[in-house]
């Protein structure tokens, strides 16, 4: 099945390389067309000015400016097309190096990694986490919707049904996915995107809506229109430069304001046409699910109305050029891109949040649906409220290769809401938990899981695995670990179902205390709606199956020592474990 969807990938690598050669052909004779228009624009000019304008040669000269800019239009049209094919060339070779277990070169959310909890110990964020491998965001907005989803999971069955069903529709649009993450890749967000979302205060610009500036806004114009025309039939321009100045100077009154418009919305035309393309690729897609067709309609105008911004950056950004003296002194051109600006916002403002939210949401569920595409063994768990419980068949680590992973198989809730998981060193019980907690994180956020079978009870994820000191909290590791279970116990008394996941508890004091303080914990914990797995040295923890009898009970990884050395099958298996290897491992590499 791998080498089916390298097979996919590897061609679609080659369909873009072929269409990026031709467009750089393209881009090369436009180029050399650019240069003969521009050799024919300065040689007609040259005759003009030789001719004394005796001829047409000037007439020659106008004509060809409209040929050259069709060339620039043309030549950036396909250089946008040339950078967008570049992306796509890139995400299939980055399909491709991920399957053969390199690392993706899209964010690994680093930057939502936690203090503690269920994302550092299931490893969620950071580099070779669950978000660096089912990524596939590329804006800001989709990266925050897919932290927010892998950090608080659905509770609802069906918010988790709804999930699976637009992770399953949009798996099979590949060409939808790669091009709207090609798009994203392409936006170049920085301080544009939280200025988008803050937005402006309308008060604050009141100025410019006043009736003394709305009525200048059309005077002034307009009288600058009939006093260029008197000054071009006189062929006299002291009257038009007067003119200017004085509008120039009026304008002054109200530069702070402009400037502060222009400085939040100047030169990012580029950016608002990519999130109009963004937009307008989601609207433009059919869809069946209706949650999908409702995200649709909510975005159903911003495509259009960031394209009409792109547009009006575009013209403001003309108050730099050399031209800005005659267009606002004469036209009042600064005051009447601020009032389109402002108008653009009172129209648009209250939808943009939602419009990103919408679009990080596309992406999220385009994450989940690649994830499906490049794991079709994976199956689609169903989520069970009647009982709290979860029954697993071939369940095997979802960041490991599916066709090397040992896979294993639980029922816990219907006999046993505890399991005590004993084992020697190396033999599989932390990875088991892990195994465990990060499918039905998946399973949680509409993702297929790694399993043969997968029957689950929705629950809150609670995890108990890695503790450091604190120096700047002074807490020692020990300590870490106490408030990290108080957390825990806070949690489940407040009767919200749970899945607790603790490996090795109390490992920061002695044998006996750590002993005891296991027990109790394990007696505390059975007095709450929780489905709990503890992962233990501690082999003498299994008489409690017998104090509690149906509700705890023991399963083991065992290693074997052979003739060969020390070998693991990985295999969970029912009672107490039974052999040790730490002694053998300290011969083995020379400490003992």
């Amino acid at each position: 099945m791998q080498n089916q969807l390298d097979s996919v990938y590897t061609a679609r690598v080659g369909v873009y390389q072929i269409e990026k050669n031709k467009i750089a052909k393209q881009l090369g004779w436009v180029s050399l067309g650019r240069l003969v228009i521009f050799l024919l624009f300065a040689w007609f000019i040259y005759s003009a000015i030789h001719d004394r304008f005796h001829h047409l040669d000037l007439v020659f000269a106008i004509l060809v400016i409209p040929c050259f800019l069709f060339l620039v239009v043309l030549t950036s049209k396909l250089k946008s097309r040339n950078r967008f094919l570049e992306q796509l060339i890139k995400i299939n070779e980055n399909e491709i190096a991920i399957a053969n277990g390199q690392p993706s070169f899209l964010d690994n959310g680093s930057a939502y990694v936690q203090e503690n909890g269920f994302t550092v110990d299931l490893t969620i964020f950071g580099p070779h986490s669950l978000f660096h491998l089912i990524g596939r965001a590329g804006s800001k907005t989709g990266k925050e919707q897919l932290d927010k989803r892998l950090s608080k999971p659905f509770l609802g069955t069906k918010e988790i049904m709804d999930a699976q069903a637009c992770t399953n529709e949009l798996s099979t649009k590949l060409d939808f996915r790669q091009e709207l993450l090609a798009h994203t890749l392409l936006l170049q967000e920085e301080e544009a995107l939280p200025q988008l979302r803050s937005g402006i205060s309308l008060a604050d610009f009141s100025v410019l809506d006043s009736q003394a500036w709305r009525f200048l806004s059309i005077f002034w114009p307009s009288v600058g229109i009939i006093i260029t025309l008197f000054c071009i039939w006189k062929n006299q321009y002291s009257s038009m430069l007067a003119f200017g100045l004085v509008g120039l100077m009026i304008l002054s009154l109200i530069f702070k304001k402009t400037n502060q418009l222009y400085h939040h919305l100047s030169k990012r035309s580029y950016l608002y046409n990519q999130y109009a393309v963004c937009f307008e690729l989601i609207c433009n897609e059919k869809f069946e699910h209706p949650y999908l067709v409702q995200k649709q309609a909510e975005i159903k105008r911003a495509a259009a109305a960031f394209t009409r911004l792109a547009k009006l950056s575009g013209v403001f950004d003309l108050r730099t050029s050399l031209f800005s003296f005659i267009f606002n002194g004469l036209f009042f051109f600064e005051l009447h891109c601020a009032k389109a600006y402002l108008q653009w916002i009172k129209q648009n403002q209250p939808e943009i949040n939602t419009w990103f939210d919408t679009l990080g949401e596309i992406e999220l569920m385009n994450s989940l649906a690649g994830f499906q595409y490049n794991h079709p063994s994976f199956i689609f768990p169903k989520p069970n409220q009647s009982t709290l419980s979860i029954e697993a068949t071939g369940m095997g680590h979802p960041l490991m290769n599916e066709e090397k992973a040992v896979v294993n198989e639980i029922t816990i809730g219907q006999h046993g809401k505890l399991h005590l998981i004993t084992g020697s060193n190396m033999s599989g019980k932390s990875t088991f938990l892990r195994t465990l907690g990060l499918n039905m994180l998946l399973a949680q956020s509409g993702a297929p899981v790694f399993a043969d079978s997968f029957v689950f009870s929705p629950v809150q994820l609670l995890t108990s695995f890695h503790h450091i000191d604190s120096l700047a909290e002074s807490t020692s590791y020990f300590y870490a670990e106490l408030k990290s279970l108080q957390s825990i116990i806070q949690e489940v008394e407040k009767g919200t179902p749970s899945l607790v996941l603790l490996d090795e508890v109390m490992r920061g004091t002695n044998s006996k205390d750590k002993h005891n303080g296991t027990a109790s914990l394990i007696k505390k914990l059975q007095q709450f709606p929780c489905l709990t797995l503890i992962a233990t040295h501690d082999t003498e923890l299994g008489i409690l199956a017998d104090t509690y009898p149906g509700d705890i009970e023991n399963f083991c990884f065992e290693s074997e020592l052979t003739d060969k050395g020390l070998s693991f099958d990985f295999k969970k298996k029912k009672g107490v474990a039974q052999t040790t290897n730490a002694t053998y491992l300290m011969q083995q590499m020379g400490i003992i």
